[in-house]
C-alpha cells in the first residue's frame, strides 16, 4: 500500500501494520514468534513481515496513500519501550493517522508516555477468555497483572481492544461471557480464528466456520446492547439458541457487520488467520448477498444441530 513492495492482494489492507521488536520472551502456545517456538520467525499468524527500515516507512507514509490507521504490533523484549516511543514519535511526525498499539502489560506511566507521543488507542492480546486457559497457554503472563492493565488502559486512553481466540479450548458460554464483561468493562473485543501454525507448541484444528459464525452473531448482539449474554441459551457450555427479537438477528444478517474484522476502528487485517481462496473466518471487506447467505446457513446449522 506504500510502495515498498509488488504484491499480489487479494483484499487491500486499510491499516498499516508494523511489528516492533526483534525476538519475544513470551511462551504463548499458539505463537510463532515464542520464544520456544520452533516456526519461522517471520511470520505472526499467517503474515510474514519483511523488515524495514523506518526511515523507508516513514517516507512513503508522508506521500498520498489510501491507509487510514497505523497499528503496531510488539514483542515482549527487553527495551520495548524506548524502541516504540521512537516509533511512534517519527510516524506521527509525518502522518496525522490514529495510531493503535498491541502491547502487553507495562506501567501506567509507560501508557501516558505513549499517549503523549502520539498513541491513539491500545490493544491488549489477551485471547483467551478463562483465567484457566491462560494459565495454561501463555505461560509467564499473569491473568491479574494483565486484567489491572486493562484497566489502566481504559484510564489512560478511555478506550481499549481486546483480542480474544476462538478455538483454544474454551466453551462458547465462557467465551461469550468474556465478551459481555469487556463490554460492559468498556472494552471492544475483536474476535480471531485459531491459526495453526507449524513450529508453534500448540497444535489444534481451527474452530469449524458454522461454530464461528454463531459466536460472531452472538458477539454482534452483545457489543451492539441488542442482547445480553443472559439472553443466549446455553447446554452443557454449548451456544444453542437466542433469545433476541427475530429482527435484530435478520437485521444482523443482513448488515453482515458480524462476520467482519473486529477491533480497532479501519482494521480490516487482510487473511489474517485464512488461506487465500480459503475459508474466510474474518471478512476484510463488506460480504456479498452471497456470503451473507453463507454465513447465515452456517450460524443456522450450527444451532439447530446443537
Amino acid at each position: 500500500m506504500l510502495g515498498l513492495a509488488q504484491a499480489q492482494m487479494e483484499a487491500s489492507p486499510t491499516t498499516l501494520y508494523a511489528m516492533v521488536g526483534e525476538s519475544c520472551q513470551g511462551a504463548c502456545r499458539f505463537c510463532a514468534q515464542a520464544r520456544d517456538s520452533d516456526a519461522d520467525r517471520k511470520f505472526l499468524s499467517r503474515i510474514a513481515w519483511p523488515a524495514y527500515p523506518l526511515a523507508e516507512v516513514t517516507s512513503a507514509l508522508s506521500r498520498p496513500h489510501p491507509l487510514r490507521r497505523i497499528c503496531l504490533q510488539t514483542l515482549l523484549t527487553p527495551q520495548l519501550l524506548p524502541a516504540l516511543l521512537e516509533s511512534v514519535t517519527q510516524l506521527h511526525a509525518v502522518s496525522p493517522l490514529p495510531i493503535s498499539v498491541c502491547l502487553n502489560p507495562i506501567p501506567r506511566v509507560g501508557l501516558e508516555d505513549l499517549k503523549a507521543a502520539g498513541v491513539e488507542r491500545v490493544g491488549v492480546g489477551l485471547d483467551c477468555a478463562t483465567e484457566a486457559l491462560f494459565k495454561e497457554l501463555k505461560p509467564g503472563f499473569s491473568w491479574e497483572r494483565t486484567q489491572r492493565f486493562l484497566e489502566d488502559v481504559a484510564a489512560v486512553f478511555g478506550r481499549s481492544s481486546i483480542h480474544l481466540i476462538v478455538g483454544l479450548g474454551e466453551s462458547d458460554a465462557e467465551l461469550l461471557h468474556k465478551v459481555q464483561a469487556s463490554h460492559d468493562s468498556g472494552h471492544a473485543v475483536a474476535l480471531f480464528a485459531f491459526t495453526p501454525v507449524r513450529g508453534a507448541r500448540l497444535q489444534l484444528s481451527p474452530p469449524p466456520i458454522e461454530r464461528y459464525r454463531a459466536l460472531q452473531l452472538a458477539r454482534q448482539l452483545l457489543i451492539t446492547g441488542q442482547a445480553r449474554v443472559e439472553a443466549l441459551r446455553f447446554e452443557e457450555g454449548r451456544l444453542v439458541g437466542l433469545e433476541v427479537e427475530s429482527a435484530m438477528v435478520e437485521a444482523a444478517f443482513a448488515s453482515g457487520r458480524a462476520f467482519r474484522t473486529s477491533g480497532c476502528p479501519d482494521c480490516n487485517r487482510p487473511l489474517y488467520n485464512e488461506r487465500p481462496g480459503g475459508v474466510m473466518y474474518n471478512f476484510p471487506r463488506p460480504l456479498t448477498e452471497a456470503e451473507k447467505r453463507a454465513a447465515r446457513e452456517a450460524a443456522a446449522a450450527y444451532l439447530r444441530d446443537a
